[in-house]
């Protein structure tokens, strides 16, 4: 499996890194700002969306993998909702978007969200080892609709 590196300089890029990252795992002790050099950079246990599922001796099998992601030309974090006491607490990465106003949002499940004014839009993120295998895939709200629904 090839490991994955992108870049997003527009809305539209920002979309596809936001799909890769969805439902990672972002330990708060990974998410550091750099006010020297206006970066944002963060390390993320990743699922493998683009892997899709295999199956290894009748079950589902998926992919996870540690991932860097980094976004330049940040002037300003705010964050709400992270527990900054608590540095080995981690959180479900729902997605990043923008607003088109210079202004990137990172949501996570619950509520917790941090705010990153940029100057521009300049985004990396890049697998940092080969995926491992996982037999847990993320659920969704409809996941477990449908599955509520098999048990009616």
């Amino acid at each position: 499996m090839k490991q994955l590196k992108l870049i997003a300089k527009d809305l539209e890029d920002l979309q596809i890194l936001a799909t890769h990252l969805q439902d990672s795992i972002v330990p708060l002790m990974s998410m550091v700002y750099d006010r020297e050099t206006k970066t944002f950079r963060a390390v993320a246990n990743r699922f493998c969306w683009e892997h899709g599922e295999l199956e290894h001796e009748g079950e589902p099998l998926y992919h996870r993998v540690h991932s860097g992601f980094e976004i330049h030309h940040v002037t300003r974090v705010q964050h709400k909702g992270l527990d900054r006491n608590n540095e080995n607490r981690a959180y479900n990465l729902l997605t990043i978007h923008g607003d088109g106003e210079g202004t990137l949002h990172l949501v996570f499940s619950g509520g917790p969200e941090v705010r990153l004014e940029i100057d521009e839009l300049h985004m990396h993120l890049g697998d940092l080892e080969h995926p491992w295998p996982t037999r847990i895939k993320p659920k969704h709200i409809h996941d477990h609709l449908d599955e509520m629904k098999g048990r009616v």
